[in-house]
C-alpha cells in the first residue's frame, strides 16, 4: 500500500513537471511567435523616405536608441533582442528606408551593408570649381566647405603637397563614397590616388632627368590637358611647351590666362592677354604658378614625354584639332587662316 502511494506521488510529480515544462514551452513558443510577428510587421506611415547614418564604432545600444529616435522601431528592447538571437553585426554606412518599415528590413539591410553608395566624376580636365559643383550636387559636401578644403594649408601639408590649392592633385576618375567616410577622408584618398601615380620608379626618374617636380609636372600636364581635344595631339602639344621652356619664350598659353581671371565660359579677348596674374602666361615666363585643371594620366606622361619635334607654335583649327609650326611666319600665317574671325 505504501509502495503504490509512493508510486503514484512520484507519477503526480512528474506530470506536475511535465505540465510546467509545457506551459513554459507554450511561453516561449507564444514569445516567438509574438518577435516573428513584431519582425516583420511593418512600423511607422506616411509612406515618407527616412535617411539614417550608422557611423563607425556606433554600439548596438545606441543605435538602437538612434532607431527609436528617427522612428523607425517601435521597441529598443525589441531591436536589441532580435539583433542579439540572429547575430546580427552592423556595417557602417547611410541607409534609405521608406516608411513603413519592418524590423527584418532594418535587420537586413544594416547587417548586409546595403548602404546608400554616391558616385562623383571628375572629368579630365575639370579644375576644382568645376568638382566643386558636382561634390555639393551629389550631395558629399558643400561647395564652399570644399573650395576651402582645397586652400587649408594644414590639410596640404598633411597630404604632403606644398602648393596653394589641391588644384592639379585630384585624379580624373569615377569614385564611390558612402557617408561613414568622413568628407575630408574621401577626398585624402582621391589626392593619394594621383600621388601614388608619381611613386613609379620610371617617373620618378623621368621627373628627375627633366628637373621637374609633382607640382611642375601637374601644372605642365594641366595646360596640356586643356590645349589638347584629341590624346593623339598631347605629346605633340607637349613638345612646343618644352621647345619654348628651353629657349626662355613665353609659353602663351590660353588656357592659363582664363584660369587666372576665373574666365570660365567667357570669351577670350586681347584686352585679357594683358592683365596680370600669376597665371598669365603671356606676360610671365616659364610654367604658371601652378595647375589649371586636374589633367590625367595621358597628360602627364605627354608632359614628361614630349614628341621628338622642334615646333615652337601652334594653333586651333576649329574642328577640335592643331595645326603645328616650327617659325613664326608660317604660324601667323595660320592663326590668320584660322582665328582671323575669332578675336
Amino acid at each position: 500500500m505504501l509502495r503504490r502511494r509512493r508510486l503514484s506521488c512520484r507519477a503526480f510529480s512528474m506530470l506536475r513537471r511535465t505540465e510546467r515544462a509545457v506551459l513554459v514551452l507554450t511561453i516561449i513558443i507564444l514569445l516567438l511567435f509574438h518577435v516573428l510577428f513584431l519582425l516583420f510587421l511593418p512600423f511607422g506611415g506616411g509612406g515618407e523616405r527616412v535617411l539614417f547614418l550608422l557611423r563607425s564604432g556606433t554600439s548596438t545600444r545606441l543605435l538602437a536608441r538612434h532607431l527609436k529616435e528617427a522612428g523607425l522601431v517601435r521597441s529598443e528592447g525589441l531591436f536589441l533582442l532580435t539583433a542579439s538571437l540572429l547575430r546580427v553585426r552592423f556595417i557602417a554606412g547611410e541607409y534609405e528606408f521608406r516608411r513603413p518599415v519592418s524590423l527584418w528590413d532594418i535587420l537586413r539591410k544594416m547587417g548586409r551593408g546595403e548602404r546608400r553608395i554616391y558616385t562623383l566624376t571628375i572629368r579630365e580636365g575639370a579644375n576644382i570649381f568645376d568638382v566643386a559643383e558636382e561634390v555639393e550636387k551629389k550631395g558629399i559636401m558643400e561647395r564652399k566647405r570644399f573650395l576651402a578644403l582645397c586652400h587649408d594649408r594644414v590639410f596640404l601639408r598633411v597630404m604632403g603637397i606644398e602648393a596653394s590649392s589641391l588644384e592639379g592633385y585630384l585624379a580624373p576618375d569615377t569614385y564611390f563614397y558612402s557617408k561613414e567616410v568622413e568628407p575630408e577622408q574621401f577626398i585624402g584618398l582621391i589626392v593619394r590616388r594621383r600621388l601614388a601615380f608619381f611613386n613609379e620608379p620610371f617617373i620618378k626618374a623621368r621627373m628627375q632627368e627633366l628637373g621637374l617636380d609633382i607640382h611642375k609636372t601637374l601644372t605642365l600636364a594641366s595646360m596640356i590637358e586643356r590645349e589638347a581635344k584629341i590624346k593623339e595631339e598631347k605629346p605633340l602639344i607637349s613638345a612646343v611647351f618644352h621647345n619654348r621652356l628651353k629657349r626662355g619664350m613665353s609659353l602663351d598659353c590660353d588656357p592659363t590666362v582664363i584660369y587666372g581671371l576665373q574666365l570660365f565660359g567667357e570669351s577670350l579677348r586681347r584686352s585679357h592677354l594683358r592683365t596680370r596674374t600669376p597665371y598669365n602666361t603671356y606676360l610671365l615666363k616659364g610654367l604658371p604658378d601652378g595647375p589649371i585643371c586636374n589633367p590625367d594620366d595621358h597628360s602627364i606622361r605627354a608632359a614628361l614625354y614630349p614628341a621628338p619635334v622642334s615646333y615652337l607654335y601652334f594653333v586651333s583649327r576649329n574642328d577640335g584639332t592643331h595645326v603645328f609650326s616650327n617659325t613664326r611666319e608660317e604660324h601667323d600665317r595660320f592663326v590668320f587662316m584660322y582665328q582671323k574671325n575669332k578675336r
